[in-house]
């Protein structure tokens, strides 16, 4: 039995499966077709060592399937199988370990916590080479454009909708104008320390009440569809970066490197950035160097100074305050940067630009 009929076998012979694998004896691209309305697909890859498994259970309104593959002959099937597209949208996220998505031939790291949208016109595929568990969420594009409209602002709580979001732009002008190459990459804020978390309640809520319905269940489940797409919309708790696959493969690092910045108003060592980003703090500075012409300090530090001259525009804050706010402990030294930035201090500044 060669790599397609294997393929066949563990995927499209529970006629609960959630998708269709067609294309299976192409070599450039297979398509995967979704059979409902939308789909939830939990996996846990146990590790990967002989013993290992990787454990897949799919629901959707048509039903749960579940599969059991041991992790050597599913690395082995999709390691020499073609790259996939959907004819649905399809959410990552990454509840436990990492893995690395192959979009398009470049391979990202997506470790727990992180997400990705990727749309319709994508070629990719999923390797594990750890211990890990992976919630997918497949949407028809009918169906994440009713949950979409029906997201419509009110007068209470306008926090909680998703109209005016990164997420909801990419998946309304994808559908009105497909054929772009493009993901969403999602990762948590720094100080985001809730989000593995929230993603466990979410998943744990979503599967149970798919698993176990009862009356009501089909409005709860919707309901918890749409929760997951309002905390990953959410800037107070996720970074969305569009990434356009016509965009340099290290634009997506840069995203990432940027985002982290801002949100820690530039001061954030290069020490944590390896860490939360896993790779070396002198790549991610050759990186900044590539797209901004500054090492990753100089960035930092412009970033820092953007901050300040938003706190004296925007607030009745003392420079002292802010200074300290930002962590000066030399106020020479911030005047000496601020100074530099702007060419003039930030007393001046403050009268020549602010706007209380």
């Amino acid at each position: 039995m060669d790599t397609h009929d294997l393929l066949n076998q563990l995927r499209t012979e529970n006629e609960n499966a959630s998708f269709d694998i067609l294309n299976t004896a192409s070599d450039i691209n297979m398509l995967y077709k979704l059979k409902a309305p939308f789909q939830v697909t939990y996996e846990y890859c146990s590790g990967t060592n002989e013993q290992d498994y990787l454990n897949v259970l799919s629901l959707s309104p048509n039903g749960p399937s579940y599969t059991k593959e041991p992790i050597g002959l599913h690395n082995y099937i999709y390691h020499n199988m073609a790259p996939h597209f959907h004819d649905y949208y399809e959410f990552l996220i990454v509840l436990e370990g990492a893995l690395y998505q192959q979009i398009e031939g470049k391979e990202y790291l997506y470790q727990e916590g992180s997400c990705c949208l990727i749309n319709r016109n994508l070629r990719h595929k999923e390797i594990f080479d750890q211990s890990s568990k992976i919630l997918f969420l497949g949407f028809s594009a009918e169906y994440m454009t009713e949950l979409l409209q029906s997201a419509e602002p009110g007068s209470e709580q306008k926090n909680m909708y998703i109209s005016d979001t990164a997420l909801a732009d990419f998946i309304l002008e994808d559908i009105q104008s497909p054929g772009r190459k493009a993901y969403l990459d999602f990762i948590p804020n720094y100080q985001n320390k809730r989000s593995l978390r929230t993603l466990h309640r979410l998943s744990e809520a979503l599967i149970d009440t798919m698993m176990f319905p009862k009356f009501g269940s089909s409005h709860l489940t919707r309901g918890l569809l749409c929760y997951i797409l309002q905390y990953l919309s959410s800037q107070e708790d996720y970074h969305c970066s569009l990434i356009e696959l016509s965009s340099d493969r290290d634009y997506l690092l840069f995203a990432r490197v940027e985002h982290l910045l801002e949100e820690n108003n530039g001061r954030i060592s290069r020490e944590e950035l390896s860490k939360i980003l896993n790779y070396s703090g002198d790549y991610l500075n050759r990186i900044v160097k590539k797209y901004t012409g500054m090492s990753l300090h100089e960035y930092g530090m412009k970033i820092c100074m953007k901050k300040a001259a938003s706190q004296l525009t925007k607030t009745n804050r003392s420079i002292s305050e802010i200074a300290s706010d930002l962590q000066f402990t030399n106020r020479t030294y911030f005047y000496k940067l601020f100074t530099a930035e702007y060419g003039m201090t930030p007393k001046e500044y403050r009268i020549q630009n602010k706007s209380f």
